[in-house]
Parts: structure tokens; C-alpha cells; sequence
């Protein structure tokens, strides 16, 4: 590094806070253990998943808002203090579950609140890696996403403990206090980079050609194709995990695999640690990489699926092998998406594109964990479910090919 080159000394810190919003927002992701106690309350799997299938759409919609508040405030902590506060009184709210015992409660305090909380910062703190490390994004936003998956791994054995020892209603408070006491500080450390470092930084980048011809504005990235591609691509590949998550546990037991959380926690480590890899290995293959390695994590996501819904499931060391793998290519969604958006449609509206294309992850949330309690409450079983996620799985990752050769037209 010569004496012109900008510091970037304090990124790293800015990371770390990051990693801690994502890490609150991310103990959403092991609600899967709330599901048996709450279905056994509500006498029903359809309305105890629900309130998590509504935050996932609750969450990529308000996204926008996030985004463009980040947008046109100009300062990351607005939307990071906004994200933080929701989440945390969402919680607190949602432990009078067994007070208030009608499931339109849940629905509205961890649906919709909690779900306000993750669409306020999720989508900037990404973007806000991406404009600190724009030479390396795919590596620095699966490292900030990192705590959004992992998170679950701790959260969900506090979860079931917790529940065990105090109920639910007393679990979602010790969550919503742990939650404001570890992400209102992180929303106070981030900051936004300066701009001779976007800058010199963002031109190391063109020198490697992953940053496109021109900036497009949200309005024009909606009348591209491939945008539409890339929505779809993510709706499809990113549902089946979205539905394994909300169904983790109770899939595990279905299966008579012992320690049902431990699963959670399996999936959860693995969705965490596939995010910083798949960012790596994109931006490693060139120009192409986050196609290619979209293509053909997704296919192999689609392949795992099946063989979920086959009798290997039944074999515990089996079960956790293939739990593994899928969340690890379930979590390499989460970083590639966003560094793909980059790719096609540039920097300095990333925060507002990105969050249109992750509607389709919430569409996918609200619709895949929904189809799946169907299943399992009509059939006794999720092997449809599974199979029909093997296959779209495989297409939302042809879709990449597409896309790898449409990407050529974008790059300079």
C-alpha cells in the first residue's frame, strides 16, 4: 500500500458492528423450536410457522423502506438504530404469547415487528460492507451476513433450554433484552466510508471488471431482464431453505433423528460459515464467478434436496451430513445475491436495487414455509414439500447460466 492509498483501518471495526447487527437480526432463524410448544398450544403446525413466515415477508418488503431511508439520509446509523429498537420491542411484545394465547399476537409482534426490525438493517449493513471493501465484495458481505446466519447456531440451544426452564413467553424476553443490549451499541459504531476510499477502491475494482458500465438507477434496474432473472433465481433457490429452517426441528423429530435443536444448530453453522466461501470463490473465478458458482451450488442444493426426502434421511449421521451441506449452500445465497446485484447494476444505488431483489427472498419466505405446514399437516410428512424444493432448487440455479451470459453486456 503506497501513501496515497486511503486507510482502511477503520473497516474492520465497522465490520465487527456489523456482524453484531446481523448476529440480533439472525436469531430469527432459529425459530424452528418454537414450532412443537406453539402447535401444541394452537393445535396446529400451519399457525405456529406462520408468524415466522410473515416476518420473512414482513422483512424483504420493509427492506425497501430500509434502503432507501439509508439512501436518501446519507448515514447508516438512522436505519441501524431503527433496526435495533423494532427487533428488541418486537421480542418483548411477543413474550405475552401465552398471556394473550390467539396466534394473530405472534403474528403481529414477531411477524410484523420483529420483521420491520430486519427489513430496517439488513439490507444496509450489506451494502454498507460492499461500499467499504467494493475490491472484494463477495468476501465482505458473506463475512457481515456471516452473523446472520451463525447467530442461530447459539441461539437456538438457548431457545430450548430456555423454553424448557421458563416457557416461551419468558424465552421471547430473554431473546428481546439480549437482542437491544448487544445491537443498539453496534448501530452507534457503524459508519459510512469516506468517499476517496469508495472511490480509489471501487476503481481497483474496474481494474478486475465485476463493477458494470454505469450505475443504474432503481427504476431502470426493475426494466432490465435481468434483474427479473436474478429475483427469480433467488426466489427459487434461496425457498426451499427458508422452508427448512422454519421446519427444522420438527423435521428432525419426524424423522426420529435424536436432539432435534441440534440440527438447528448444524444448519445454522454451516448457513454462517457458506456465506464468506461462496463470497471468496465468486470473486476468485473473475468476471463470471458469481454466476458460475450461483449455477452450481444451487443445482447442488437441488440434488440434497431429493435425497432428503429418501429413506437416508431416516440414518441420523446421514441427516446431519446433508443438513449441513444445504445450509451451507442455503447461506451462500445471502452473499452472492447482493454482490450479483453489484455486479449488474452498480454501487451507488446497491442498497435500494438490492432490496427490490430481495423481495423475492420474502416472497419465498411467506410462501415455501407455508406450503410446507400444508404438506405436513395433510400428509403426515414433508416429502413432497422436499421434492418439489429439489426442483426448483435446480432451476433457480439454470437460471445462472443466463445470466453469465448476460452479464458480459453489463461490464466494461
Amino acid at each position: 500500500m503506497d501513501e496515497n492509498t486511503p486507510s482502511r483501518t477503520g473497516g474492520l471495526k465497522v465490520l465487527v458492528a456489523s456482524v453484531a447487527i446481523t448476529s440480533v437480526l439472525g436469531s430469527s432463524y432459529a425459530y424452528s423450536v418454537y414450532v412443537r410448544p406453539l402447535a401444541s398450544l394452537w393445535e396446529s403446525t400451519f399457525w405456529a410457522s406462520l408468524p415466522f413466515s410473515v416476518l420473512i415477508a414482513t422483512f424483504a418488503f420493509s427492506s425497501i423502506i430500509g434502503g432507501r431511508l439509508y439512501a436518501r439520509k446519507g448515514s447508516i446509523r438512522i436505519p441501524a438504530l431503527l433496526s435495533m429498537l423494532l427487533t428488541g420491542i418486537g421480542l418483548l411484545l411477543s413474550s405475552l404469547v401465552e398471556a394473550i394465547t390467539h396466534s394473530i399476537w405472534l403474528v403481529i409482534t414477531y411477524g410484523v415487528i420483529v420483521g420491520l426490525g430486519n427489513g430496517m438493517g439488513y439490507v444496509p449493513v450489506v451494502a454498507l460492507a460492499r461500499k467499504w471493501y467494493p475490491d472484494k465484495a463477495g468476501l465482505a458481505t458473506g463475512v457481515v451476513i456471516l452473523g446472520y446466519g451463525g447467530s442461530a447456531l447459539a441461539f437456538a440451544p438457548l431457545k430450548s433450554y430456555l423454553i424448557e426452564l421458563v416457557g416461551v413467553g419468558w424465552t421471547f424476553a430473554t431473546v428481546g433484552l439480549i437482542s437491544l443490549i448487544i445491537g443498539v451499541p453496534a448501530a452507534a459504531i457503524v459508519r459510512d466510508p469516506p468517499q476517496e476510499l469508495v472511490a480509489y477502491f471501487s476503481r481497483f475494482a474496474k481494474r478486475r471488471a465485476v463493477i458494470p458500465k454505469r450505475d443504474y438507477k432503481p427504476g431502470e434496474a426493475v426494466e432490465t431482464p435481468d434483474f427479473w432473472m436474478l429475483w427469480a433465481s433467488f426466489m427459487l433457490t434461496a425457498g426451499p431453505g427458508l422452508m427448512l429452517i422454519g421446519h427444522m426441528a420438527n423435521l428432525a423429530a419426524l424423522n426420529n433423528i435424536p436432539n432435534p435443536p441440534l440440527a438447528v444448530s448444524v444448519f445454522s453453522v454451516m448457513n454462517a460459515l457458506g456465506r464468506p466461501p461462496a463470497g471468496w470463490v465468486s470473486d476468485l473465478l473473475g468476471k463470471f464467478g458469481r454466476p458460475i458458482t450461483m449455477s452450481v451450488f444451487f443445482t447442488i442444493q437441488g440434488l440434497l434436496f431429493y435425497m432428503l426426502s429418501t429413506p437416508l434421511a431416516g440414518i441420523p449421521w446421514v441427516f446431519f451430513l446433508m443438513v449441513a451441506a444445504l445450509g451451507f449452500l442455503y447461506g451462500s445465497s445471502l452473499a452472492l445475491f447482493p454482490a450479483a446485484t453489484g455486479d449488474f447494476f452498480g454501487l451507488k444505488h446497491l442498497s435500494e436495487n438490492y432490496s427490490l431483489i430481495f423481495i423475492s427472498w420474502g416472497v419465498s419466505g411467506l410462501v415455501f414455509p407455508s406450503i410446507g405446514s400444508y404438506i405436513v399437516d395433510s400428509t403426515g410428512g414433508y416429502g413432497l414439500a422436499l421434492i418439489i424444493s429439489s426442483i426448483l432448487s435446480v432451476l433457480g440455479g439454470l437460471f445462472n447460466l443466463y445470466l453469465k451470459k448476460r452479464l458480459a453486456l453489463y461490464l466494461q
